[in-house]
């Protein structure tokens, strides 16, 4: 069934409540914390979505999709850690923040 957990065979509660799998959440979360210390590391200076896409891309060895970075870029300005531009699709990383 649509609801069902591929690697245990159950039901996934989160499918039904929220539409998204666990798996699915669970890997939002790892990108999410992943470019957190990514940014850490860049404060002070402005990037290009597509180089942030790339060098994530390169450092876990998996393609990342760029709409998934996005959506981490939304919910870190969120929490103030960046300014994200999506015109011109950049983020400025904070200074002073602590991450």
């Amino acid at each position: 069934a649509a609801a069902t957990d591929p690697r245990t065979g159950r039901i996934d509660m989160d499918m039904i409540n929220t539409g998204r799998t666990t798996v699915e959440r669970e890997m939002e979360e790892t990108l999410y914390v992943g470019l957190k210390e990514f940014l850490s590391e860049r404060r002070g200076n402005r990037l290009a979505v597509r180089d942030v896409t790339r060098q994530l891309s390169e450092i876990s060895n998996v393609q990342v999709p760029q709409d998934e970075v996005l959506t981490a870029l939304r919910r870190l300005e969120a929490d103030g850690v960046v300014q994200f531009n999506e015109r011109n699709q950049s983020v400025f990383v904070r200074t002073g923040i602590v991450m």
